[in-house]
């Protein structure tokens, strides 16, 4: 289980994940080892599970993002879902409730190439239908959760 110290550690590794310990420890009032000590045992038990360059894909690019919703027939759900999970294009799969299997979210770098991808999923044996939203704003794109505000509500 994480602490409230956890929390503001982790709190900090969002907005820099580069921050060294020291740094850390300077901005949370907590001695260098104790971050580090910390931080490795988020490591050791899962609850970091890396650290990642946050990319600006319009910048290379990437001009469409589009989020996919995705029907199967029951008995192709799994294989449809392994076809759309290695796609190239595919950033973010979710199986999800509801009206549809599947929500895949996708990167194009033009229409054409959005439309070659989604030409290329009709052809997936099993996937019965598609239905394509392409986002026009990001306001919030893996913003994450404010622990310490969700844990101040419990």
């Amino acid at each position: 289980m994480i602490d409230d110290t956890d929390i503001r550690i982790i709190e900090e590794l969002k907005e820099n994940s580069r921050a060294s310990f020291n740094e850390i420890a300077r901005n949370l009032d907590l001695a260098p080892s104790t971050v580090g000590s910390r931080v490795r045992k988020m490591e050791e038990s899962g609850v970091i599970k890396g650290y990642k360059p946050v990319i600006d894909h319009e910048k290379i690019g990437f001009e469409l993002t589009a989020m996919i919703h995705i029907t199967a027939s029951a008995e192709k759900v799994e294989e449809v879902a392994g076809k759309l999970e290695s796609n190239k294009r595919v950033i973010s799969f979710f199986e999800v409730t509801g009206e549809t299997d599947m929500i895949a979210v996708t990167r194009f770098f033009d229409r054409e190439d959005m439309n070659a991808t989604l030409k290329s999923f009709q052809k997936i044996e099993g996937l019965e239908s598609t239905e394509t939203h392409v986002v026009l704003t990001t306001p919030i794109l893996d913003g994450g959760v404010n622990l310490a505000q969700l844990i101040e509500e419990l």
